[in-house]
């Protein structure tokens, strides 16, 4: 009869270790794989070039001032484990205003800077904080396509100034941070911060806080 219990015993406890195993595993593999963002960003554009730069007739305006301009995208990440995934991220960055200096004359001109799409190809890893928040950190690569063309305006001494148009395609590299909070399985808010270095004639460096909506399926 003792025996009898003491192996309903084991078989019970290796009952319940196996149950524990197995729930653990498929919940594991049960994640969802695929996760889809819409995102509003803040670009925050470094200063680019330098009154040493200034050739008459071909660089009258060397120096573009920083300045930040609102931005907006949307971005679909593939999780191939519950901490890592890929990611494809897409911007929509819109212009601002800023004021160019002649050096030689001083005279300024104000400008409109030229809006650009941001491409980037990330590889995010994730880090698990609590049941509902996640570290995210990524690091990738892309393109940036400025839409650019002449554009004529009028300086502060009355001059008919044209603003050349720049090259429009560029490489970058792209490193960010965010940390993501779910409200259930699939619903969730995101605050991130994302610096990116463009590749340009004259590198540009952009730092983008953004706030974004997260759906996962």
């Amino acid at each position: 009869m003792k025996k009898n219990i003491i192996s309903c015993l084991v078989i019970l406890v290796l009952f319940t270790m196996a149950t524990s195993t197995f729930s653990a595993i498929a919940q594991k593999e049960s994640f969802k794989k695929t996760q889809f963002t819409l995102r509003g960003a803040f670009n925050m554009f470094s200063a680019n070039g330098a009154d040493t730069d200034y050739v008459a007739g071909t660089n009258d305006f060397p120096a573009t001032p920083a300045y930040s301009a609102p931005a907006f995208g949307i971005g679909l990440t593939l999780f191939t484990s519950p901490s890592f995934a890929i990611g494809i991220d897409v911007r929509y960055g819109l212009s601002a205003k800023v004021d160019l200096r002649d050096p030689s004359d001083q005279e300024t001109v104000n400008v409109e800077t030229l809006k650009n799409i941001v491409g980037t190809l990330s590889f995010h890893k994730y880090f698990e904080l609590s049941k509902q928040m996640q570290l995210n950190v990524s690091l990738g690569g892309g393109a940036e396509n400025l839409m650019a063309n002449d554009t004529e305006y009028t300086g502060s001494f009355g001059s008919k100034v044209v603003v050349a148009a720049a090259k429009s395609f560029s490489p970058l590299a792209a490193a960010g941070i965010g940390f993501q909070y779910m409200f259930g399985d699939s619903l969730g808010v995101s605050v991130e911060f994302r610096g990116t270095y463009i590749f340009r004639e004259k590198a540009q460096l952009i730092i983008s806080p953004a706030l974004a909506l997260v759906l996962k399926f």
